[in-house]
């Protein structure tokens, strides 16, 4: 029973293998694809994997990426890689469902979503055949994405598209840095066909986009039933062009057209229609591009154009009002006018009035106005100049509009007519800096305007008493035109205050008006503070007050109100109050003065009653008497080497001399020194003297000090010569050696024991 069970399942497994084996290829790759069918130069490509055609067939090699004329395949993303590949195709493909088409490259699905994305890594690659590349859902949308760096070439020379994206619902075109041409035989460059009411997209960024074929048609947007059409774009970005310039760009559609339009963030690029290009958005050219002699360019508002020394000129170039074009262009370009007058002057009644309107742009520009009038008098000229006489007051608006072959422009401007206004002011009174008498002029500027609606005529401002004007910057002032001039006081001014009118007067048509202008100055006394100062016994002194070195005067006031003379400041000399002091002499305990006389007010001592002369304190007095402290009656023996010392109560700096018995001493026969003066006579002098009582006398500034020494002479002693001073001696070394005996002996007895 085992046995038959197993033969069974065996036998039914390997019924499943053979039928797996017996099933299509076609069929096994929709499977594995989702439902997606990928043919490639009319073969089906199912595996991941490098392609090389070797004799006419793709077969898979070793390696992820292309080598030099090989493809990739990425069945998971369902992206399509080549590397300068040459994909040709003649035969007619048939795709799941029985279906059969042209093209080299066919993505096809008959229930899902086809999006396909090819890549071309570098160098061109060509797409040759009967048919192109053709994307195409039956029952969903139909996506191709074309990206760089490289370049991709799709030539039909048979009846196809070179580009056909068909799908039941929206299909979608991207172009992203790739350099894609297309050259259809007889139908469309790129054919965009979507189900009926959904959206037809084309988005080409920092790349290129040449579409042509034979029938005239480069991009074709179109649905099954034209009347139900859905939307249509087509956006360029990153400075990329679409070039469809030997057909034109077409939709079925009669009831729509296709909307062409920048990136969102402004970045654009370039579509030819035909011969007609246009710019959208901002574009920096960064590769080369010829407007031929039939063909135009044109730069609507709101777009830019740097040609960036890319652009060769050969046609024209059409910037529109509110486009730019920069950088070398060469060739034609012709300009919408753009307005540039900001604004019209106001009129007077019964004045001739001109104004001139001016706008940049291609001449001839023709003026109109469009909308409102022009003040009743005026009119407007086809080269733009408004002319005439106003005749009445009022605020007039109106449009005008400027015109050429390429465009127009149109501004509302304002014109205001008033009647004859004749009036000027000034720009206000002047106060000067407070200034001190001798002062360096300050200098101010007065501005007069025309504040009327009419010409005035200046008249020159002359000088007031007080100040100086100088000269107009101008005299004739239109409306609303300023005049300087400038004005300062006069130099050497007294103090005093100043306050003056200066008038400016001007005229037109026998009309005068005028305007005053305030000019204040305040001149300063230079005065410098004197302050007071009492007087002495012979001095004068002064009050406090102020004096000016400029006009000399003098104040006792801060404010320089109260004006004096100058003896108004004197306070006199009070006079000496004399005491006279008796002369006393000087005693050995005190000191003594000479006659004089003191002022007890100024305090200073005069040696007369008139104090002509002035002494000092130190001139009265009268030193004390010299006094002998120590040393009277001192007794010296002959042969004494010490002298005698004699101590006074006096400076050492009042010492005269010293005389021993009336002569005078030099200085080797003494010691002299301080403390208060101790005189020391030398033992080599007292040896001159003979025995006996001698006479000393000291002299010195305040006086003479006499006293009395007794020299005398050294007494003589007799000693018989008993020759006992010998036996002395014997007698003493007989001592010594008698102990120095009974030392040994004791030693002796000591060590014997």
């Amino acid at each position: 029973m085992k046995k038959r069970i197993w033969s069974k399942a065996v036998s039914i497994f390997t019924a499943i293998l053979l039928v797996v084996g017996l099933v299509p290829s076609t069929t096994v790759a929709v499977m594995a694809a989702d439902g997606i069918e990928l043919y490639v130069g009319g073969q089906q490509i199912t595996e991941s994997g490098c392609y090389e055609n070797q004799n006419g067939t793709w077969t898979k090699v070793y390696g992820t990426e292309p080598a030099n004329g090989q493809f990739s395949y990425d069945a998971a993303t369902f992206t399509l890689t080549l590397n300068e590949a040459n994909i040709v195709n003649y035969q007619d493909v048939t795709v799941g469902g029985g279906f059969t088409y042209p093209g080299s490259v066919i993505a096809f699905s008959q229930s899902a979503d086809v999006s396909l994305t090819i890549v071309v890594s570098q160098g061109t690659s060509n797409i040759t055949g009967t048919g192109g590349i053709r994307v195409l859902s039956k029952a969903g949308d139909a996506s191709l994405s074309i990206s760089g760096p490289g370049s991709l070439e799709v030539n039909v020379d048979k009846n196809d598209s070179g580009i056909s994206l068909i799908g039941s619902k929206n299909v979608n075109l991207n172009i992203d840095g790739a350099d894609v041409k297309t050259l259809a035989a007889y139908y469309y460059g790129i054919d965009l066909h979507a189900g009926d009411g959904f959206k037809a997209v084309a988005v080409v960024n920092n790349g290129k986009l040449t579409a042509g074929g034979s029938g005239g048609i480069g991009i074709y947007y179109r649905w099954t039933n034209p009347s139900d059409s859905g939307t249509s774009s087509l956006t360029v970005s990153g400075n990329a062009v679409v070039d469809t310039r030997d057909s034109k760009i077409l939709i079925a559609s009669q009831a729509s057209e296709v909307q062409v339009s920048a990136g969102s963030d402004g970045n654009g690029g370039i579509v030819f229609d035909g011969k007609s290009g246009t710019v959208y958005g901002d574009v920096i050219l960064d590769e080369s591009i010829t407007i031929n002699q039939d063909e135009t360019l044109r730069i609507p508002s709101g777009s830019s154009l740097n040609s960036n020394n890319h652009l060769t000129n050969n046609g024209t170039i059409v910037v529109e009002n509110g486009g730019v074009l920069t950088g070398e262009n060469g060739g034609k370009v012709v300009s919408a006018p753009s307005i540039t007058t900001e604004s019209l002057p106001e009129g007077k009644v019964n004045e001739e009035y001109s104004a001139s309107l001016t706008a940049d742009g291609s001449e001839p520009i023709e003026w109109s106005v469009t909308q409102g009038s022009l003040p009743t008098g005026l009119s407007l000229t086809k080269d733009g100049k408004i002319i005439g006489k106003p005749s009445a007051p009022g605020e007039y608006i109106f449009t005008v509009t400027a015109s050429n072959d390429v465009g127009s422009d149109g501004k509302s401007f304002s014109i205001s007519v008033v009647d004859p206004i004749y009036s000027i002011q000034n720009s206000g009174n002047i106060s000067f800096a407070d200034a001190i008498e001798g002062y360096t002029p300050e200098v101010k500027t007065i501005t007069i305007t025309n504040d009327g609606n009419q010409l005035i005529t200046l008249d020159q401002p002359v000088s007031s008493e007080s100040f100086e004007v100088g000269t107009l910057s101008k005299t004739e002032l239109n409306v609303g035109e300023t005049a300087v001039f400038t004005v300062q006081p006069k130099t050497g001014l007294l103090a005093g205050s100043y306050d003056e009118d200066i008038v400016i007067t001007g005229t037109n048509s026998g009309k005068s008006v005028s305007t005053k202008v305030n000019v204040k100055f305040n001149v300063k006394h230079n005065a410098v503070k004197v302050e007071r100062k009492d007087p002495t016994c012979t001095e004068d002194g002064n009050i406090e007050y102020w004096y000016c070195n400029v006009c000399k005067k003098y104040f006792s006031d801060t404010e320089f109100k109260n004006e004096i003379s100058f003896d108004k400041t004197v306070i006199p000399a009070t006079g000496h109050n004399l005491i006279k002091i008796e002369a006393k002499d000087p005693t050995v305990d005190g000191t003594g003065n000479v006659e004089y006389w003191y002022c007890e007010v100024c305090d200073k001592y005069f040696s007369d009653e008139k104090a002509e002369h002035e002494i000092t304190l130190e001139d009265t007095i009268i030193a004390k008497l010299s006094k002998l402290i120590s040393g009277a009656n001192q007794e010296w023996t002959k042969g004494s080497k010490d002298g005698l010392t004699f101590k006074v109560d006096t400076d050492i700096n009042e010492f005269k001399k010293v005389l021993v018995d009336g002569k005078e001493l030099k200085d080797t026969d003494y010691d002299i020194k301080s403390g208060s003066t101790i005189l020391t006579l030398k033992s080599s002098f007292l040896d001159t003297l003979s025995a006996g009582k001698h006479q000393i006398c000291l002299e010195f500034n305040n006086g003479t000090i006499e006293a009395y020494f007794t020299v005398k002479v050294k007494e003589t002693t007799t000693v018989p010569e008993t020759g006992e001073q010998t036996n002395l001696y014997l007698w003493a070394m007989l001592a010594i050696a008698s102990s120095a005996s009974l030392l040994v002996l004791r030693r002796y007895k000591k060590y014997n024991r």
